[in-house]
């Protein structure tokens, strides 16, 4: 790989410094990068090119930010086939796994093709609104969320799995999340870790107002539908915390694996058991 895009969260501190080193890095390397206008005046080098342009004109896409910059980058790519490498400059980095101490390490490995690559699976969802509309959802790389929102109240969900119906929940909301996302919002739900390779959708409920609720783990094939049966407002759906849309009574929401995964690349001593360690700070007292 010869070619690279460049995607940088202009936001963090140290991005700026960060895109000038990888800069330096690729013209020592004899690499190519393309990004936006204030990307390549922070690297010092590179041609201007618009970040939906990029399929077709790069190898591989780096992404310098945190997991929200990666998610953000994964969307407005969504459906290129172009594998993301997330450098992180965040504070947990599940998906920008590659720390930015690595640069160069990591430039040398894409040039010389020393890398693994996870095809990681993403949400495609339709909401079926009160009017007998369809409205088509971007992918979600992490998540779908259905909650109430702003509202101070509990709502009335309905689940539904490949047409079967299977329980109403009291609850502030439920989360279908791929096996990425089961580290993000679904842990938090208090859901399981599930690796990136396994082919399994997590159906996490938020705040649910019994004992009993526990968090499912259902077949990726699996079509999960989660209808508005009660609530005194709109809720939301969310797709990967980045786009919001309003649902009203009686509108469904359907889930299913997306036939477009997102591709991410790995460096070839990367542990998804490790990164989980490090990050989750297991073994500590």
């Amino acid at each position: 790989m010869k070619r690279i895009g460049l995607i940088v969260n202009h936001g963090k501190p140290i991005a700026a410094n960060m895109a000038r080193t990888l800069g330096e890095f690729t013209r020592r390397l004899g690499m190519s990068l393309l990004a936006d206008a204030e990307t390549v005046a922070a690297a010092g080098t590179g041609e201007v090119c618009a970040v939906e342009a990029l399929p077709g004109r790069v190898d591989a896409v780096i992404v310098l930010g945190g997991d929200g910059t990666m998610l953000n980058t994964a969307h407005r790519l969504r459906g290129s086939g172009l594998p993301l490498m997330g450098m992180n400059l965040g504070d947990l980095g599940y998906l920008t796994s590659v720390e930015a101490t690595r640069i160069e390490e990591a430039l040398v490995c894409l040039r010389e093709g020393r890398f693994t690559i996870s095809q990681r699976a993403a949400l495609a969802s339709v909401i079926e609104r009160a009017s007998g509309d369809r409205t088509v959802i971007a992918d979600a790389l992490n998540d779908l969320v259905v909650s109430r929102g702003a509202s101070g109240r509990a709502v009335r969900l309905e689940l539904s799995l490949d047409g079967i119906f299977v329980t109403t929940h009291v609850c502030d909301g439920i989360i279908v999340s791929t096996p990425t996302g089961s580290t993000a919002y679904a842990l938090s739900a208090g859901g399981p870790i599930v690796m990136p390779n396994t082919a399994a959708l997590v159906v996490a409920v938020i705040c649910p107002h019994t004992l009993t609720s526990r968090p499912l783990v259902v077949p990726d094939s699996t079509v999960v539908a989660i209808r508005v049966a009660k609530s005194a407002a709109p809720l939301v759906a969310s797709v990967d915390g980045q786009i919001d849309i309003l649902l009203d009574p009686g509108e469904r929401v359907e889930v299913r694996r997306s036939p477009r995964d997102v591709p991410v690349i790995h460096l070839p001593d990367y542990d998804g058991y490790s990164v989980l360690d490090r990050k989750l700070g297991w073994g500590g007292r």
